[in-house]
């Protein structure tokens, strides 16, 4: 099959550049992305115009006021569709009974001792603290003995300091579960590690082990190492219960709701534990022991390229590899194309090097960009949010202005080579360093994110709605490129006469 769109006509070379944590809103609360930061993108939004998408919320599948996040965004600009989130099939499957009938079960049911170990978070980014809560319900409902959770502190999706609330939420969760006890506490630093640094979660599991200093939790000791340190991500390890620590051989619970930040720990754990999990974590947990599969899209941005024998080249630093490959596929591994990982910075030099590797990432995209072969580009330009969640707002401004430095050589070789460009984010972060008291914020923020449609040698693609969601950018990017756009997808925001009907959802 040759690459022609839905007219006939050779499909039109079209790069997605997503400005990873680029949400636009009031600069009141501590904005980094601002006019003065990012001189090259306002002057382009005022020029050729935007549109304004929701990325957060019911607009993306979330509870109305829940922040967005990288998993869920690029999932829904992927699918160019509502996608329904781990949180929301947890959810349905503990209320309708699904969960409680789950095979796996069997194996631990009158268990003399389960442990539930996941992130203490609010956000439903990575977890939440229901699932956490359920999954402990469900292990007593099938007369496990004793059921010991192990809590990671948020911090970093879930905003700084809510940990105090959150433990004593779940703590009222479980109040009629006297079998239920909570053992250790710590922070996301030792659990969430996605950097393949392995001596961190070897770290995480000597403390679930009981291996490390056995110091005693309290109230102040948590409130005392947030005000120092600014966030309970990096709490160490504290004891609540001396005998709940993780035996060798006794089963764990892993309660995250993707698997990009549990891998690394679920690797280590199981050399030395029997491994559980709500989500599929390739061979360290066995399918019959995930409690939520994988569940493939279908007819998403990537796999309608390859229908009409486009191969899209994905780019992204390390750190946001998956969102190019298994989000924006519809969580699949089976979309062909070219994916080009780019190393990254350990996460404790990013206060150090705002930049990252976004030098490397520009390079690579410029030698795509020039490639007679290429017809479409995907590339995740991490730094705002991977900077934005240090809650500094200095150095966020400096990760703005290197990527509104990337971004302007970017365009403008895209345009020598005849390139459209789509330029959106995937939520926000970097828009909103402060709250109200101005205190530092490193969440996700709730604002929307600006969706820009550039033409070659700079021509300006019409748009004919201003406000969408995520939703829409999958149809916008394929009609960008001249292609048709399958009726199950949300509608694209440029004017575009030709909607295919070819393909099923």
């Amino acid at each position: 099959m040759d690459n022609y769109g839905a007219a006939g006509g050779r499909v039109r070379k079209t790069a997605l550049l997503i400005l990873d944590g680029l949400g636009i809103g009031e600069a009141a609360h501590g904005s980094a992305v601002t006019r003065r930061t990012m001189p090259y993108l306002h002057s382009l939004m005022d020029a050729h115009g935007f549109a304004v998408l929701e990325a957060s919320g019911s607009a993306v599948g979330l509870d109305d006021g829940q922040a967005g996040n990288s998993e869920v965004g690029h999932l829904t600009i992927g699918a160019g569709r509502l996608v329904p989130t781990t949180l929301n099939r947890v959810r349905a499957a503990f209320g309708n009974g699904e969960w409680q009938r789950h095979e796996a079960w069997t194996a631990l049911r009158g268990a003399p001792r389960v442990h539930v170990a996941g992130l203490l978070s609010e956000a439903g980014v990575h977890a939440h603290w229901s699932s956490l809560m359920q999954t402990a319900e469900l292990a007593a409902r099938h007369r496990a003995r004793a059921i010991f959770l192990h809590l990671f502190l948020d911090g970093v999706d879930s905003p700084a300091g809510t940990a105090p609330a959150l433990l004593a939420q779940l703590q009222r969760g479980c109040s009629h579960l006297p079998n239920v006890h909570i053992a250790t506490v710590s922070g996301r630093r030792w659990a969430c590690d996605r950097s393949g640094d392995r001596a961190t979660s070897d770290h995480c599991r000597s403390g679930l082990w009981g291996e490390l200093e056995r110091i005693p939790f309290d109230l102040d000791r948590l409130h005392d190492h947030i005000l120092r340190a600014g966030s309970e991500a990096s709490f160490p390890f504290h004891y609540i219960r001396s005998d709940g620590v993780v035996g060798n051989g006794e089963p764990i619970v892993l309660t995250h709701h993707r698997a990009d930040r549990t891998r690394q720990l679920a690797a280590s754990l199981a050399e030395r534990a029997k491994l559980y999990s709500l989500v599929q974590l390739g061979e360290v947990v066995p399918d019959e022991r995930v409690f939520f599969p994988t569940r493939p899209l279908e007819g998403g941005l990537l796999q309608v390229l390859a229908q009409h024998a486009i191969v899209a080249t994905r780019v992204a630093e390390r750190c946001k590899f998956p969102h190019v490959t298994h989000f924006i596929n519809g969580l699949r591994d089976d979309v062909p194309g070219l994916a080009i990982e780019i190393p990254s910075i350990r996460e404790d030099e990013i206060p150090h090097q705002p930049h990252m590797s976004l030098a490397k990432l520009q390079s690579c995209v410029e030698r795509r960009l020039a490639a007679p072969e290429e017809r479409a580009l995907v590339v995740n330009i991490p730094n705002l949010d991977q900077v934005g969640h240090t809650g500094e707002l200095r150095l966020a401004e400096q990760a703005a202005m290197h990527v509104d430095r990337a971004l302007q050589v970017l365009r403008e070789r895209a345009a020598v080579f005849g390139w459209n460009l789509v330029i959106t984010a995937d939520h926000g972060n970097a828009d909103r360093m402060l709250d109200e008291q101005g205190r530092p914020v490193g969440s996700h923020s709730t604002n929307p994110v600006p969706l820009l449609v550039l033409g070659t040698s700079g021509e300006t693609l019409r748009l004919r709605c201003n406000r969408g969601t995520l939703a829409n950018v999958a149809a916008t990017f394929l009609a960008t490129a001249g292609m048709g756009v399958p009726e199950y997808m949300d509608e694209t925001l440029i004017d575009v006469r030709t909607r295919s009907t070819a393909l099923t959802a």
